[in-house]
């Protein structure tokens, strides 16, 4: 039960990369239309951009849910390891 919040939050962080790259679909114009308005190349710096951000949310996915399954260790230190030691 304590790994399965690393696969909620994969689970969560991948519907948050879907939900980005849908609003991108909605809410920009084709190609053509952003060509003959002029604005193409803010159009295609948008969409890089886009993607940029999707891809990290995959791979932020695919780390949390390696965390979950026990594939990767996290970062988290057993508890009282670092914060016993007194310099």
């Amino acid at each position: 039960m304590k790994n399965s919040k690393w696969i909620a939050v994969a689970i969560l962080v991948l519907a948050l990369g879907v939900v980005g790259l849908t609003f991108g679909w909605n809410l920009l114009p084709d190609g053509a239309s952003a060509e003959a308005k002029g604005t193409y190349a803010p159009w295609l710096g948008t969409w890089i951009m886009i993607w940029v951000v999707f891809g990290m949310t995959v791979a932020l996915a695919g780390y949390l849910f390696a965390v979950g399954t026990g594939k990767v260790r996290s970062a988290e230190a057993p508890a009282g390891s670092a914060k016993s030691r007194v310099s």
